[in-house]
């Protein structure tokens, strides 16, 4: 499987109380490794998925520090150091709760070009994260990984990223860079904002009608999987939930994992639910 999407260092502050703006607040702060294609990739790896992440990383200590953690995790890279850029960075605020508000600077993955993505091998799978597609700079490469996967007859799975810079991106040029994937992955806020439904579930149903199978996390209600006329919910998992900085990443790695090697819908979205419960009992994506 290939992968492409940010790599980053995530800076995930745990706050001991409410935000006190304009004065101070106790928090736990731990630097761990980040980016939604990272932290796909390296949870994909853990559950036995061969994996090839391809990215960009600056030419400093944090790109050579996330290139030698990814490489232990067991992903193969095919990063490209980029001069004079710095590694991305996401400060992660996060509320009692679990709740997170992200702070982001992509640094160096905004350089990523169509030919920092390997061919994908025929009949392989392609995942790309959502964040390529939502500025100029890397348009381009995503767009171009997309067009050789279904060249080479590859299955293609996209996330939508994030709601802020996919409305401030275009839902409509969005939808057309994504038509031809074979599974879309937003959560109920991405869904509701792809279709303009207030429900998840019909705007689940809504998105079925433009890619072959759509999944949608639903946090503490679990996840639904629309493809055709069949609608599956599946409960989330119990867990006690501290952060929930990656859980999309991590249900994203422990779906594909399940869904490509056959398994049913219902199965699939149960794959997930267990890597994101398993993510979010502690700081950090992964």
């Amino acid at each position: 499987m290939v992968v492409v999407g940010d790599v980053a260092t995530d800076v995930v502050a745990v706050l001991a109380g409410e935000p006190a703006p304009g004065s101070d607040r106790p928090a736990t702060i731990r630097t761990r490794g980040g980016g939604a294609g990272a932290n796909v990739a390296a949870h994909l790896a853990a559950l036995g998925v061969p994996v090839l992440l391809a990215g960009c990383v600056g030419d400093d200590a944090a790109g050579t520090a996330q290139a030698g953690e990814l490489a232990a995790a067991g992903v193969r890279t095919a990063l490209r150091r980029v001069a004079g850029a710095a590694t991305g960075t996401i400060v992660s605020l996060v509320e009692p709760g679990g709740q997170r508000s992200m702070l982001a600077d992509r640094g160096a993955n905004l350089d990523l070009r169509a030919g920092d993505v390997p061919a994908p091998p025929p009949g392989g799978h392609l995942h790309l994260s959502g964040y390529t597609l939502l500025d100029e700079r890397p348009r381009a490469a995503g767009l171009a990984a997309l067009a050789a996967a279904r060249g080479a007859g590859c299955t293609v799975s996209v996330d939508p990223a994030s709601t802020g810079p996919l409305a401030a991106s275009g839902v409509d040029r969005w939808l057309a860079d994504t038509a031809g994937a074979d599974l879309l992955l937003p959560n109920a806020d991405e869904a509701r904002l792809l279709t303009g439904c207030a429900d998840a579930a019909a705007a689940a149903r809504a998105l079925a009608g433009r890619h072959a199978a759509v999944a949608v996390t639903l946090g503490a209600d679990g996840a639904l999987w629309a493809a055709g006329g069949t609608l599956v919910h599946r409960p989330a998992h119990p867990a006690e939930v501290v952060d929930t900085t990656g859980a999309g990443d991590a249900f994203t790695a422990g779906l594909l994992a399940v869904w490509l090697a056959g398994g049913e819908p219902a199965a699939a979205l149960d794959g997930g639910l267990a890597r994101a419960a398993a993510v979010v009992g502690r700081p950090g994506a992964r």
